[in-house]
């Protein structure tokens, strides 16, 4: 059996939707992100989305899964930061950081210090904007918790992740990867290649069958039909080249920001 991040948010819901969670080789561990990418690093779980930040990190202790991601070129929707102040207007006051995401808190301070010349003071906290806003002039929020607090329209200046990413770079922005230890090569490769064809196979009928996704989002969140069709418009759940070049240049920022202690490389498997 399989041990498998699950990732309640509605960003994630085409690659859970159709996933046979009752798989024999199958045993689904509900967390953020932030929760995935502790339990992974620790053996707790097998397999999970980890932020893309988390597989930088233990770059040579894990493979990617290919063909499988959470990637935007230009707006996500869901990866937001609220602020009191324009972005460049932010430099020694204090940021509110969301405890569940790890890209993209680094996306932040990257967008703040190397592309805005602002160092802010951070702090970590709950995914709350008002208890945000109450002790910070700025906050992150990623996920259902950014999407719910968008569609109240506060009174403040909200920036897109990954529209401030493009523009400055150019690139696509890959949030998640799907990453596992590569040592569960040596005795359950099997099962790790069954496991991913079941994933590309919930993605594609996801993806086919993409009301019935909206559906299921519309009852957690509310918001309507128009909206959701064109939040899932901007995503793409594959890892093809120009991804691959976006991930790395995110990567390599993070390492020459002194974000990770060392050059990251892209190992996948299956090798295709």
């Amino acid at each position: 059996m399989i041990r498998i991040g699950h990732n309640p948010n509605t960003n994630m819901l085409p690659m859970f939707f159709f996933l046979q969670k009752d798989h024999p080789l199958i045993e689904a561990v509900t967390a953020e992100p932030t929760g995935h990418n502790a339990m992974l690093a620790d053996g707790r779980i097998d397999m999970a989305p980890i932020s893309a930040f988390s597989y930088g990190e233990h770059w040579k202790e894990y493979a990617i899964l290919p063909n499988l991601s959470v990637s935007t070129k230009g707006r996500v929707g869901s990866i937001l930061i609220f602020s009191k102040v324009p972005l460049k207007d932010l430099h020694g006051l204090t940021v509110a950081l969301t405890d569940t995401s790890a890209t993209s808190v680094n996306l932040t301070k990257i967008l703040l210090h190397h592309f805005n010349g602002v160092v802010p003071n951070y702090l970590t906290m709950s995914a709350n904007l008002q208890e945000m806003f109450a002790k910070a002039d700025a906050a992150l929020l990623i996920g259902d918790a950014a999407i719910q607090a968008a569609l109240l329209h506060p009174d403040c200046y909200i920036y897109d992740l990954g529209e401030e990413w493009l523009k400055y770079t150019g690139c696509s922005m890959t949030y998640a990867v799907w990453a596992f230890p590569k040592k569960l090569l040596t005795e359950r490769k099997q099962e790790i290649q069954v496991i991913y064809q079941l994933l590309l196979e919930a993605k594609a009928k996801a993806l086919c069958h993409i009301e019935n996704v909206i559906e299921t989002c519309q009852a957690m969140l509310g918001g309507s039909q128009d909206f959701w069709r064109d939040y899932f418009t901007q995503f793409n759940y594959g890892l093809d080249h120009p991804f691959v070049l976006g991930l790395n240049k995110y990567l390599d920022l993070c390492f020459e920001q002194n974000l990770l202690s060392s050059r990251p490389v892209l190992e996948f498997w299956p090798k295709e």
